[in-house]
């Protein structure tokens, strides 16, 4: 009887300190303006808000893009990488190894499949975001993804696409571990994955999600053209590869050592500052960690790293365009893989 009361006490201890961790976490001091509320962030006639409990869908639709990318893979990319000559061997069987579980070896191919099927989504993303923006107030004048924070409504577009985004990134963080074909920068590549996951988590459960598209929309068009670029290296082109990735240096600079630091950034910093202040709570000063939201603190470290993470590729880019210039490198981050890489051959 005794271990039994024991077992008892502990599960009822146990369940209470759980939903005391749970109610502390959600408390509104840490991630709501003063004077607002969960209950203030609810859906009405007139408003949509994001819902913290439609998390779980990037997960379950981040597994489907999974499934998306293998079919693809296999059905469209594999038979396409064979009528161009990647692959050698017989086509059916190569088929059948990657749609059960083989995914490609480390074929030469099996990157150029990589790349397709980021390719295939950045694209969709892209153009989506542009439509989206296009409707949004925040593209002309980025202070409006601040005035009225956080009572800002969220349309079924926007819905869609920062769930699907936030599930692309859970679909590339599990292929990065148990598909891609591993390359140097693995780690950064995972941290990179799991940032920008807790950022639109983060985001999404403040409203923030204005800013979040444009943070998202500037990201994807340079990853459009890098994506390009490789698959013209690996596809042995001549003057197509240095062409599209002129024109990605291009892009990536405008996008994220330009417009990301000097604009985006800014922007929350400011807004933050002055605009937060005037507009929602008066009493708010970002540099005072004892002046709830904290929330958006930790956002502004999470974007500033991932500022660090744009100068770092920046220069392993602008170090290995030069080996690409070359010849030497088919892949911007394969640098420490070169003699890897020229062994590469389809099985």
């Amino acid at each position: 009887m005794a271990k039994f009361g024991i077992s008892i006490f502990l599960h009822s201890f146990n369940h209470r300190l759980t939903h005391l961790v749970v109610r502390e976490f959600w408390d509104e001091y840490f991630w709501l303006p003063q004077n607002t509320s969960w209950s203030d962030m609810t859906n009405t006639n007139n408003i949509s808000y994001p819902q913290v409990a439609d998390l779980r869908y990037t997960v379950i639709f981040g597994f489907a893009l999974l499934i998306v990318r293998i079919l693809l893979e296999s059905f469209a990319f594999l038979p396409l990488g064979w009528i161009a000559g990647f692959i050698s061997s017989p086509l059916l069987p190569r088929i059948w190894k990657h749609v059960s579980g083989g995914f490609a070896g480390k074929s030469k191919f099996k990157k150029v499949a990589e790349c397709a099927w980021r390719l295939s989504f950045y694209v969709c993303a892209w153009t989506a975001g542009l439509m989206i923006l296009m409707e949004e107030p925040q593209l002309k004048d980025i202070s409006e993804c601040w005035r009225g924070w956080p009572h800002h409504n969220i349309t079924i577009a926007v819905w869609w696409y920062y769930i699907l985004e936030a599930s692309f990134y859970w679909a590339s963080f599990v292929g990065t571990l148990f598909i891609d074909v591993r390359r140097a920068d693995f780690s950064r590549m995972l941290l990179h994955h799991a940032m920008t996951i807790l950022l639109l988590y983060l985001s999404w459960s403040i409203n923030m999600v204005r800013y979040g598209v444009l943070v998202l929309f500037t990201h994807d068009a340079a990853d459009i053209l890098l994506e390009t670029a490789k698959i013209a290296r690996y596809a042995n082109w001549q003057t197509t590869p240095n062409v599209v990735f002129l024109i990605f240096l291009a892009v990536w600079s405008a996008t994220r050592l330009i417009y990301y630091p000097f604009w985006l950034l800014p922007s929350f910093w400011q807004s933050f500052w002055f605009d937060v202040p005037n507009m929602s709570q008066s009493s708010y000063r970002l540099t005072n960690f004892w002046h709830h939201p904290l929330v958006p603190r930790v956002i502004l470290v999470m974007l500033l790293s991932l500022l660090v993470l744009h100068v770092f590729w920046t220069y392993v880019i602008l170090k290995i365009a030069k080996s690409v210039t070359n010849g030497g490198v088919d892949d911007v981050r394969e640098e420490s893989d070169i003699r890897e890489a020229e062994k590469d051959k389809d099985e």
